[in-house]
């Protein structure tokens, strides 16, 4: 406990929560028995995001992550691919019915552990929270940004 105490505060201390947090989410795959991409990506689908672009822009993932993810995603059987009727390179990602009925198993149940937790949270604590982590990655993408020029990359 006393170790706790003395990092409360601290850069080390955000970035161990930080990580936590991502491994809290990485065990959510695991029960669903999904890589994360696979989750994240199977997640957005349920929601109705039905290409790999958009899903690319939520996730802020790469096009080959995605794109691997919607193959293993369509190897397990969870997902189909539609093309466009006037663009036959982008396609359209759509859940089977085996997808709906293991989405509704795993990704609805801990949607709704997700939904819970946050109601926890009063109003003011969410809005905090919220504002407090889109400050902090808009400041590190601004120093990242002017490493980049700095180093002419």
């Amino acid at each position: 406990m006393k170790e706790q105490e003395l990092i409360k505060g601290t850069l080390e201390e955000y970035r161990r929560i930080y990580k936590d947090c991502e491994s809290v989410f990485s065990e959510f795959s695991k029960v669903c028995k999904l890589s994360d991409a696979e989750y994240w990506t199977l997640l957005l689908i349920r929601e109705g995001v039905c290409n790999q672009k958009e899903i690319c822009n939520q996730l802020f993932m790469s096009k080959q992550t995605v794109n691997y993810a919607c193959k293993q995603l369509i190897k397990k059987g969870l997902v189909r691919l539609e093309t466009y009727e006037n663009n036959l390179k982008e396609k359209k990602i759509f859940l089977t019915a085996s997808g709906a009925q293991y989405a509704e198993k795993y990704i609805d149940n801990i949607l709704n552990a997700e939904e819970r937790v946050w109601s926890i949270l009063n109003e003011k604590e969410r809005i905090m929270l919220i504002n407090l982590t889109k400050k902090y990655n808009d400041l590190m993408r601004k120093e990242l940004k002017s490493f980049i020029l700095s180093e002419n990359l």
